[in-house]
């Protein structure tokens, strides 16, 4: 009678062990902020007191949360930006070639879109593309530039939504000729030191949604190499990075942001809803910041002249 009355007890016992131990340490917190922060009405969230609250949420997910996770592009996905890019890019003479480096560019889906803005408003340019990414499987697929309906990189997309840019076969849109020409892809590591020795200056340098990822010690030491992948003059995008250190470590470097489009550029990310629970969330504008474009630009030029005595 005794072990039958233990029996259940012991179930009881263990369970709530094992409930106990499958929670992480800041999942009941992150529970409450969550439930706190989804109660409060959206005027209320709206306000310079509010937004100064969630900054210091965003700070508590960014040093507590695992960074890294799932990737993805997509064609167009911030169109605003991608016009900013071919803007400055007819800004050069059109008799000098561009060069153009993608980093982390994952299925190409985001060069592709640049190329194809260039193209169509200065068709004789001529551009050297370079797509890098650190996963061989990314790079093989967007040298071939076939998507399948059903991958993200093309949602919103069809033969016919953007002139000239992919034809249907099948079951797939392929990016035409035209747009992939004078591009190579490669296999590499944004953080790699050898990153600008073994590829050379760009004039245009497009990062985005990808240091955010990283811790910001790691993040801290790819944005410098980074910077060193752009020409004298040139441009490095990078959007999905904290803002804090990126506007730090840029400034440093001597890079001047770009404030052209910017409202429209911040108001076209996807990732507005994380925040401030999740550490790829973005922060809305605050105007109250004495240089609020600056902060929230996504384009910096370079300087004319390096001396990073670090590098």
């Amino acid at each position: 009678m005794e072990k039958s009355r233990e029996y259940p007890a012991k179930i009881l016992q263990k369970g709530l062990s094992w409930a106990t131990r499958s929670l992480k340490p800041h999942a009941l917190g992150d529970r409450a902020v969550e439930m706190f922060w989804n109660g409060l009405p959206r005027q209320v969230r709206s306000s310079k007191y509010t937004w100064a609250l969630g900054r210091r949420i965003h700070r508590r997910a960014c040093r507590i949360h695992a960074r890294g996770g799932s990737c993805f592009t997509r064609f167009f996905r911030n169109l605003p930006q991608l016009q900013l890019i071919r803007d400055l890019v007819l800004e050069r003479s059109p008799g000098v070639p561009v060069k153009i480096a993608s980093l982390g560019c994952s299925t190409g889906a985001e060069l592709y879109s640049a190329l194809w803005m260039i193209r169509r408003a200065r068709p004789t340019q001529a551009i050297q593309a370079l797509g890098i990414d650190k996963a061989e499987e990314c790079i093989q697929a967007a040298s071939r530039g076939v998507y399948p309906f059903r991958v993200v990189e093309v949602a919103g997309v069809s033969e016919t939504s953007y002139e000239r840019l992919m034809t249907r076969e099948g079951k797939t849109l392929v990016v035409q000729d035209w747009v992939k020409e004078g591009v190579t892809w490669a296999v590499g590591d944004a953080c790699s030191p050898d990153l600008a020795e073994r590829f050379g200056p760009h004039d245009v340098v497009l990062a985005n949604n990808f240091l955010f990822h990283m811790s910001p010690e790691r993040a801290e030491v790819c944005l410098r190499n980074l910077a060193w992948l752009v020409a004298p003059n040139g441009y490095l995008v990078v959007s999905g990075a904290d803002l804090d250190l990126r506007g730090r470590i840029l400034g440093e470097l001597g890079f001047v942001p770009v404030t052209a489009r910017c409202e429209e550029i911040h108001a076209g990310e996807d990732v507005h809803a994380a925040w401030p629970l999740r550490f790829w969330g973005l922060e809305p504008i605050d105007r109250t910041w004495q240089d609020w474009p600056a902060r929230y630009a996504t384009v910096f030029q370079s300087p004319a002249r390096r001396c990073d005595a670090a590098h």
